[in-house]
């Protein structure tokens, strides 16, 4: 059997997740204030838009890789719990990002229910 988990982020989320991902790798990140973040589908990447004081907008580029990485590491920090094995990338649905995570095979369950035999009172005349 196969698994398929997706996790989706708002904007915030993934410029949260791309600015830690940076700060961890000390990637300078130019002075201004971000103002958004640009999703592009095809092929699938994002830019980080930063304006700074004189009004001029600087782009940062995440090619996909980039930003499966961003989103991977936003979750671990965030002790979201993600399986190690398995395929991770990056979908654009409905205009936002979102990790997917796909599992050749589904995990098992450690919990196993195993019931004990019950006993049946032996009825006497």
């Amino acid at each position: 059997m196969k698994e398929m988990r997706t996790l989706g982020f708002d904007e915030r989320e993934a410029i949260m997740a791309i600015l830690d991902l940076m700060r961890k790798q000390r990637q300078k990140l130019p002075p201004g204030q971000i103002v958004g973040l640009q999703i592009h589908s095809s092929p699938i990447s994002a830019d980080l838009v930063v304006e700074d004081d004189h009004g001029e907008r600087i782009t940062i580029h995440k090619n996909a890789t980039e930003l499966a990485a961003s989103l991977v590491n936003y979750c671990i920090e965030r002790r979201i719990k993600l399986p190690t094995g398995g395929r991770k990338f990056v979908e654009v649905i409905a205009g936002g990002l979102n990790l997917i995570i796909f599992l050749e095979e589904a995990p098992k369950s450690e919990k196993r229910t195993t019931r004990a035999p019950r006993r049946v009172a032996a009825f006497q005349d």
